[in-house]
């Protein structure tokens, strides 16, 4: 895949990355849910930029956690669903 130069701006501090063309919009709405973040822990707090950062990092390092927790049980339902439908067979051959 090609990479691509883009800027995004985080927390004030401009970075400069490479990336896949087709995951540019990833990468903007990703910058523009920092800024929400940020924006918002700063409406509540008076502290540090890095605190800031460190609130804004523990949001979303758990709706990854969560996000993780639930594909998990969707895998666990999908097996469960797979069980069910062969004891069924089972059964329907008795």
């Amino acid at each position: 895949m090609q990479k691509f130069d883009i800027r995004l701006n985080v927390a004030g501090k401009s970075y400069a990355l490479s990336i896949e063309r087709d995951k540019e919009e990833i990468y903007r709405r990703a910058e523009k849910e920092v800024s929400r973040l940020m924006a918002a822990v700063e409406s509540q707090y008076r502290a540090e930029k890095e605190d800031y950062l460190s609130a804004v990092a523990l949001q979303l390092a758990v709706k990854v956690v969560e996000l993780e927790a639930d594909r998990s049980l969707g895998k666990d339902i999908d097996r469960l669903d797979e069980l069910n439908r062969m004891l069924d067979e089972h059964l329907g051959r008795l």
